[in-house]
């Protein structure tokens, strides 16, 4: 007798209300174990693997790749006995293992289709996040791609590209890594491979910055004809295409809109002259080496610890604005965000409990949340609880800039280039490395006095780098 489970999305965190289907894992008539990823669905913060909350057997699975669905509605049906093993149309008998799960098997959260979505927070158990496609009454051994790549590695591709590939009868599981940072596969890449032509990088090769160079050297041809170079565009974006604005974007777009529409905002900004700052972070990172730590001190980090003193020194900067309450929140803990560009977008992942943790800690907090954001593995919680963000628009080779604040955060600033210009030290003009500090913060909590107070505080500490460390 058939047991079906309507697997509902559930809430993968802070309340969210919507996700977007990035890639399914399974189809109907797989046989799926506890835990087992089914899906990679996109929220406004993070993209998250969905563990199935059961073993058994596919039966469907509804909403296409790129296609948005709300929380609470069923995207997944299992058969949980493992007689519907023929739904995948083989006809094969389920198999021993598809036997009703036992109480010790039922998922952490109770979660069950008469349920209310629940938050995605220790969702099953340990150790089923890796993804392991099998047919029922097939062999669960590894297949080999058609370029000799090992199925179940999963292609990286953004939504948009994804839904190109199927409108093109591309298949990215067989195209591997692409010509895109760090293997991601481009528009350009399934336009390549629809015209016969391929960019992507053979999976036996290593996906190194000479591969993806060479990757990138071969000519392509647009869907337009043959013989027509492609465009390029940024993150494989082209002039006339469209994009929805969901997942990541349509959060931008909501947190953009209501910070400029509630906040009323105001900026004050300091030249440091941080030649010094620039020289200390080449000691740091020796010191760090001979200590057993592989980790680059780099000047950023050295900017977030001055904040955190800045920010202890002037509070309202580090604070909240409760308008229905009619009061002013002034945060004893400094969860401190920076603003990272990635492929899915911007996003602010934040070094929880900044306060407590030194220039070392800062630094290697850093370097984890901002390689997990380009590679999409930052959780919602990485993604929420910030009090204070910087933005260091300085990486792209910026001297100035205002930066929105990431409402409802009282501040954000911004961080420019650090730069070698002429300089007056002493009444004489020397070549200096210069960084310009631009803050932003909300007028209704703070007045000029802290906010110009505040900028200069942080960049006199820049300038005289050893009072970082005096309070490190």
């Amino acid at each position: 007798m058939s047991d079906i489970f309507e697997f509902k999305l559930p809430d993968l965190g802070e309340g969210l209300t919507e996700g977007t289907i990035v890639e399914w894992r399974v189809s109907a008539g797989d046989v799926v174990e506890l835990n087992q990823v089914v899906a990679v669905i996109e929220t406004a913060k993070a993209a998250v693997d969905v563990p199935a909350p059961y073993a058994g057997v596919v039966l469907e699975t509804i909403g296409e790749e790129g296609e948005e669905l709300e929380v609470g509605s069923v995207f997944v049906r299992i058969d949980r006995s493992g007689s519907g093993a023929a739904a995948g149309g083989d006809g094969a008998a389920a198999t021993d293992d598809l036997a009703p799960p036992k109480a010790e098997n039922a998922p952490s959260t109770g979660l069950d289709a008469d349920e209310e979505p629940q938050p995605l927070v220790g969702y099953g158990s340990k150790g089923g996040g890796e993804s392991r496609r099998r047919r029922s009454g097939t062999d669960g051994g590894a297949a080999s791609a058609g370029n000799g790549a090992v199925a179940g590695a999963r292609p990286l591709a953004k939504p948009p590209v994804r839904k190109l590939a199927k409108d093109l009868g591309v298949d990215l599981w067989a195209m591997a890594a692409g010509s895109g940072p760090d293997g991601v596969i481009t528009r350009d890449d399934v336009r390549a491979a629809a015209e016969g032509a391929t960019t992507a990088v053979p999976a036996t090769q290593a996906v190194g910055p000479s591969a993806v160079a060479a990757a990138a050297a071969v000519p392509v041809l647009s869907a337009a004809g043959a013989g027509e170079k492609a465009v390029p565009g940024f993150r494989g974006k082209a002039p006339g295409d469209v994009e929805k604005i969901i997942g990541i974007r349509k959060r931008i777009v909501e947190k953009m809109e209501q910070s400029r529409s509630e906040i009323p905002e105001a900026s004050t900004s300091y030249e440091a002259d941080v030649t010094g700052l620039w020289e200390l972070r080449k000691d740091l990172t020796a010191a760090a080496a001979e200590d057993g730590f592989d980790v680059k001190i780099t000047p950023f980090a050295l900017v977030l610890r001055a904040v955190v003193l800045g920010l202890r020194r002037f509070p309202t900067l580090n604070a909240r604005i409760d308008r229905e309450a009619g009061e002013i929140r002034y945060l004893e803990h400094i969860n401190l965000g920076f603003a990272a560009d990635t492929d899915r977008g911007l996003i602010v992942p934040n070094i929880k409990d900044a306060h407590a943790k030194s220039v070392l800690q800062l630094a290697m907090e850093l370097n984890d949340l901002a390689t997990r954001g380009r590679n999409g593995a930052v959780s919602p919680a990485d993604l929420t609880g910030g009090t204070f963000t910087v933005s260091n628009y300085g990486a792209f080779g910026n001297i100035d800039g205002v930066a929105v604040i990431n409402h409802p955060e009282g501040a954000i600033l911004g961080v420019g280039a650090m730069v070698e210009r002429p300089w007056v030290v002493d009444g004489q003009v020397v070549v200096r490395r210069v960084c310009k500090l631009w803050l932003s913060f909300d007028h209704r909590v703070s007045d000029g006095g802290e906010g110009g107070r505040f900028v200069t505080y942080v960049g006199q500490l820049l300038e005289n780098p050893a009072r970082i460390l005096l309070h490190a």
